[in-house]
């Protein structure tokens, strides 16, 4: 009986659905890294930024909650806020839509999702990493195009 209260309770926290909104892939662009921590000056400055075969999801779970999948470097799926991310929507419009991941005292990220003015589907991800409990500081923005982006699911 026990177990079966549990399971209940535990279905009924879950989100009530999940959408994906859109599905974006390889991302590239630049990277800034200053010389702190483990850089050393030889290493600090700009460098070319792309993950071949990155995949990047946004994803509304319930109401007002929203998520970012993505596939890294590594080609590991992760969510952003089982990755102690908080994801919070910044703004939406009729082509657009950005959110806003925040790792507490690490990171920032706003992810741009956008249909441009010649229809093209792209985002746009935007990072600042710096801390104490940070190795590598860094900054950085890439691009990739889109496969789609469905802005009526906002």
């Amino acid at each position: 009986m026990k177990l079966l209260a549990f399971l209940v309770l535990a279905v009924l926290s879950l989100p009530l659905y999940a959408a994906d909104i859109a599905s974006c892939s390889n991302p590239s662009g630049k990277g800034y890294f200053p010389e702190t921590g483990i850089v050393i000056a030889k290493n600090s400055g700009w460098s070319e930024e792309k993950i071949t075969g990155g995949i990047t999801k946004l994803s509304k779970r319930g109401d007002n909650e929203y998520d970012i999948l993505f596939v890294d470097a590594r080609k590991e799926i992760i969510s952003a806020r089982q990755d102690g991310g908080q994801v919070m929507l910044l703004n939406r419009g009729k082509n657009v839509v950005s959110v806003l991941v925040v790792y507490p005292g690490k990171t920032a990220e706003v992810y741009t999702f956008l249909k441009t003015s010649s229809g093209k589907l792209e985002y746009i991800h935007t990072l600042s990493r710096a801390g104490d409990d940070v190795l590598i500081t860094k900054a950085s923005v890439m691009r990739g195009d889109c496969d789609y982006i469905n802005f009526g699911a906002l």
